[in-house]
């Protein structure tokens, strides 16, 4: 007849464990670790790659049909709402909105690659210092992607500097175009 073997509790093993020697608990122990060794080896995972927020590997949600167009907007309520920015930024119509409203920033997605897009961002970029709320928000180019690497940084910089550039020729256009001494809703009316 066998001989019934009589699984023990955790308990009891623990107490027969305490009974043997230290270098029979070692060797236990390092038995137990060669084990779990072997079978994290045999499990092994492939190592996951890491995604990219915009999906498509980095290429944008365009299909990496050519570059996606950001604004960055900031300084807005931290509690604004998608359909309040649609209606401020109605005229540019950009084709998706992203809100961080922890940090109270928005970005502007604009597509395609056409001039009617260099055009919605001209609008866009006109809305700079407009107010929300009784905030003055800030609407700027960004080149996407964040961190803050030099050559990013620098990018953005230049980026921005031709845009305040811009926006400084336009004003000085808009003040030639008005008469000295007339209201400039009077002048209106004679352009």
């Amino acid at each position: 007849m066998a001989e019934e073997v009589k699984k023990l509790s955790k308990k009891e093993q623990k107490a027969l464990d305490f009974k043997k020697s230290k270098e029979e608990r070692d060797a236990i122990k390092e038995e137990k670790q060669e084990k779990k060794r072997k079978l994290e080896v045999e499990e092994e995972q492939p190592v996951k790659k890491r995604k990219t927020r915009r999906g498509k590997k980095g290429k944008g949600v365009n299909g990496g049909k050519g570059p996606r167009f950001i604004l960055f907007v900031g300084n807005l309520p931290y509690d604004i709402q998608q359909a309040e920015l649609i209606t401020h930024f109605k005229n540019c119509a950009p084709d998706r909105i992203r809100i961080r409203s922890e940090k109270g920033i928005a970005f502007l997605e604009f597509d395609q690659d056409t001039k009617e897009i260099q055009s919605k961002m001209e609008l866009a970029l006109r809305l700079h210092h407009s107010e929300i709320r009784n905030r003055k928000i800030n609407v700027e180019l960004t080149v996407g992607g964040g961190g803050n690497s030099e050559t990013r940084l620098n990018k953005l910089k230049d980026k921005n500097e031709k845009v305040e550039l811009e926006r400084k020729k336009r004003i000085e256009d808009g003040k030639k175009k008005i008469p000295s001494g007339i209201h400039p809703s009077r002048a209106a009316l004679i352009n």
